[in-house]
């Protein structure tokens, strides 16, 4: 059986704005953040959910619990769905990473499936624990459809997974706040088969594409 996956990403933070790195670290939404959840909950309206998940971060907790508010669904947090470790560029703007690690930026800039994050996480190992996540999710929700809320990178390498595109292909993908994907996930024998059915709608905000400048991932 397929389940339908609304996989999105979560609203703006603060830090987003300032162009900072969040990774691991527990930012809030901001008030345009919530925001758009507000009407990311508001475009999903239509769409019955069986089941809701997200990254245990408060950005992505919050995101989700918005969009369940008033389906008397609990949200249910995977650690598994968080965001990449920036590790030591965690809480620096971009500007002060490109000074202070040059090589390594402009490897995370060009050829970003290399990298290890000083500290902290590789592209492969993030993805690893979110298609393990998806998977799982799957596997409970057979023929249902299910709300997951993560984050800019995990939701990319998703992506990579799902188009079995190589992570090297990861800066192919854009992931705007409260983006909206939809993946069709089925198992044939021992192999998942996910299909992706729409990527990074942002028409609940009121526009076709986004015109929003990625600061700092």
């Amino acid at each position: 059986m397929t389940t339908t996956i609304i996989l999105v990403r979560h609203g703006e933070t603060q830090w987003n704005r300032e162009g900072r790195y969040q990774g691991k670290l527990d930012i809030p939404l901001n008030d345009n953040g919530r925001e758009q959840a507000r009407r990311l909950a508001l475009g999903l309206a239509a769409v019955g959910l069986d089941a809701a998940y997200a990254s245990h971060l408060a950005r992505a907790q919050e995101t989700a619990r918005m969009v369940c508010d008033g389906r008397k669904l609990e949200v249910t947090a995977l650690p598994g769905l968080a965001e990449i470790n920036h590790g030591d560029w965690e809480g620096k703007l971009a500007s002060e990473v490109e000074q202070n690690w040059p090589n390594e930026f402009d490897a995370w800039k060009h050829w970003p499936h290399t990298v290890q994050m000083p500290g902290g996480e590789r592209l492969s190992e993030v993805q690893a624990r979110a298609v393990a996540a998806l998977t799982a999710i799957a596997e409970k929700h057979a023929g249902q459809t299910v709300l997951v809320a993560a984050h800019d990178a995990t939701n990319k390498t998703l992506l990579c997974w799902a188009s079995e595109a190589p992570l090297s292909s990861f800066w192919r993908f854009k992931q705007d706040p409260t983006a909206v994907n939809c993946l069709e996930v089925s198992r044939v024998r021992d192999l998942w088969v996910p299909r992706i059915v729409l990527m990074n709608s942002v028409q609940h905000t009121g526009a076709l594409i986004s015109g929003i400048v990625h600061k700092a991932l």
